[in-house]
């Protein structure tokens, strides 16, 4: 189900994508709409899921976790059981920052996260391609990141 965003919830979802930070009042300085009436909107783009939660986003480098990989991964059988035991097994995983299920020659892209190459190694080797219902992953190591980022572009589907 989607939802109907006017232009003040846009503006106010977009700042707040930015920085999460912002007091009510600061948001409502930047889009000229009330404080009272910031509070509100954001209030119900909670309460129907439009806004999920609110994290901090850390530096993957400075906090050690160097080396990033993307694994594409085929699953040896494609029924319900199979999927919901993998993505199962998926979630345990903390290396596995994201997980996508995806047309094509495989059925997943991972996103991995880990702080040297031996602990790549071990995941894969020791985790991923032990779970029975893989059958075959092909891995990429990313040499530096061009682009990042969490911001969904809200102004796309608008003229």
């Amino acid at each position: 189900m989607s939802i109907s965003l006017d232009s003040s919830d846009i503006k106010i979802l977009n700042l707040i994508q930015k920085n999460a930070t912002y007091t009510n009042q600061e948001i409502a300085d930047l889009t000229g709409v009330s404080a009272t009436s910031v509070w509100r909107r954001i209030k119900n783009l909670e309460d129907v899921g439009v806004i999920k939660g609110t994290v901090a986003l850390l530096d993957r480098k400075k906090t050690n976790l160097n080396v990033c990989a993307m694994i594409h991964v085929r699953l040896n059988r494609h029924g319900e059981d199979t999927r919901i035991e993998f993505e199962n097994f998926i979630e345990q995983r903390p290396e596995v920052t994201e997980c996508y299920a995806i047309l094509g020659s495989h059925d997943y892209s991972l996103t991995v996260v880990v702080p040297d190459v031996e602990k790549f190694e071990k995941f894969l080797a020791g985790h991923l391609l032990n779970h029975p219902m893989i059958s075959e992953s092909t891995s990429y190591f990313t040499l530096r990141q061009v682009k990042y980022s969490t911001a969904l572009p809200l102004d796309l589907g608008r003229n």
